[in-house]
């Protein structure tokens, strides 16, 4: 692999951080059945609700017709064992040999310009893909609760290495854009509303040539692939204890805003 999952071979992984301290038990889970599944759900709920993005829905589980499609993979991420957060993948594949993978959410707003991007991508004999992140959100109890940001976007970098993505997209409110750009991601079109939700969303994107830099750049990134054990039991759909260090860094961190709303 190359870009933000693969090692350079002279790259010694970090040694002398801190282990997590005893209130901080992060843990991550893909939602492959349905217990987990309403569990995604039900967070969705609250962190969107909360902030007035939806209207309430039966049974408080906010879902659509792309979950359980073939092509989209839900983390849950568990502080001490409580559900706190979740995002969500959906795959791209523009050559059509992914099974369900022919559109993702933003499609419904965005479909020429995506469609435009991923026909100016070569990839010789494989395929072209791009995945979109959404429905990140997370409940109010742990709304600034920064090591659950840093998990959602581990789970986030190891789901893009499982999906191999040549573009990552992401459909996300204005006052978002900021932090997508220290991400590494650019703008590509302007907000335009966005179906069934409450705001509009801009269209941004993160390509494969900016990999290398933010997995060496990024705190929730740095050292990540797929021959690490977080990865292998992640995909495998085990609970998934973050190893000492990976939901934390103890050197300075400035790509986090104060007060980020985190539903997207």
């Amino acid at each position: 692999m190359d870009g933000f999952f693969s090692l350079p071979q002279n790259l010694v992984p970090f040694s002398t951080k801190l282990p997590p301290s005893s209130d901080e038990n992060i843990q991550i889970q893909l939602a492959l059945n349905p217990t987990i599944q309403n569990q995604a759900y039900k967070i969705r709920h609250q962190g969107y609700f909360s902030y007035n993005y939806i209207t309430k829905r039966e049974g408080d589980l906010f879902y659509d017709k792309y979950d359980g499609r073939q092509n989209v993979r839900t983390a849950v991420i568990y502080k001490n064992d409580i559900p706190a957060a979740t995002v969500r993948l959906c795959l791209f594949d523009a050559t059509g040999t992914y099974p369900d993978a022919d559109t993702v959410p933003a499609m419904e707003i965005f479909n020429s310009e995506i469609r435009e991007m991923m026909d100016g991508f070569s990839r010789s004999n494989r395929p072209k893909r791009a995945v979109e992140v959404t429905r990140l959100a997370r409940v109010p109890e742990f709304a600034n609760d920064k090591a659950i940001i840093s998990a959602l976007f581990r789970a986030v970098g190891y789901l893009i290495l499982h999906f191999d993505a040549d573009i990552v997209l992401n459909a996300c409110r204005p006052h978002h854009m900021p932090m997508y750009r220290r991400f590494g991601f650019q703008k590509i079109e302007e907000p335009r509303q966005y179906p069934n939700l409450t705001y509009k969303a801009a269209l941004m994107a993160c390509f494969r040539s900016s990999y290398g830099a933010l997995r060496d750049n990024l705190p929730f990134l740095r050292d990540i692939s797929t021959d690490d054990s977080t990865y292998a039991s992640l995909i495998s759909g085990e609970r998934t204890t973050l190893q000492h260090g990976e939901e934390r860094d103890d050197r300075p961190q400035t790509v986090f805003e104060p007060q980020v709303r985190m539903a997207a």
